[in-house]
């Protein structure tokens, strides 16, 4: 049985494992362990666990109306939106391989959406990465109801440069892989 519920104060050991599990879908060494102890701290991180195994996190962020630099070469509009609406993101969803296309990173992005809206946001954006590989997060967007809004090429080659990580999609660094915002208006 799988159950799912957010993570507050993990142990070390679920701090490296989640950390690893970041890492190994989407990119090893793109993130380190401040960026997982900076997310529990100031924002939303929900797991899914198998057996007290974790097999699945998401987090998710209310940002404030300067947060949007991030999000800018998607369309210069999006300053406006910081400025009109209470944003939120889907930071990043990692589901274990075995896992993957049965719904985990669904029920992990409900969980998402609630904390969300509790905190008053009532727009939602998130990225989805254009790897190539069998599962991404745009059918996760989709189902959810997300609205493809504008895809860039070459999306991570900056990321890629400041912080170089070994991309599982194009295999090349820097990363030359699209990514597609989604955007999510019916909170």
């Amino acid at each position: 049985m799988i159950t799912y519920k957010q993570i507050i104060s993990p142990s070390e050991d679920l701090k490296s494992t989640i950390l690893k599990l970041l890492n190994v879908t989407q990119g090893d060494g793109l993130f380190e362990m401040n960026y997982v102890e900076r997310k529990l701290a100031n924002d939303y991180v929900a797991g899914a666990f198998k057996n007290d195994q974790l097999i699945g996190v998401g987090i998710a962020r209310s940002m404030g109306p300067n947060d949007f630099e991030y999000y800018l070469p998607f369309g210069l509009e999006i300053r406006l939106w910081f400025q009109k609406y209470q944003m939120g993101s889907f930071d990043t969803l990692a589901i274990e391989d075995a896992y993957r296309g049965q719904g985990i990173g669904q029920e992990i992005s409900r969980m998402r959406l609630k904390w969300l809206k509790e905190k008053g946001c009532n727009r939602v954006i998130g990225v989805s990465w254009v790897s190539g590989l069998a599962h991404t997060s745009n059918r996760v967007f989709e189902k959810m109801g997300f609205k493809a809004f504008k895809k860039v090429d070459h999306f991570y080659r900056e990321t890629s440069l400041k912080h170089p990580f070994d991309c599982p999609g194009c295999k090349v660094h820097p990363c030359s892989c699209a990514a597609i915002l989604y955007v999510y208006e019916n909170l």
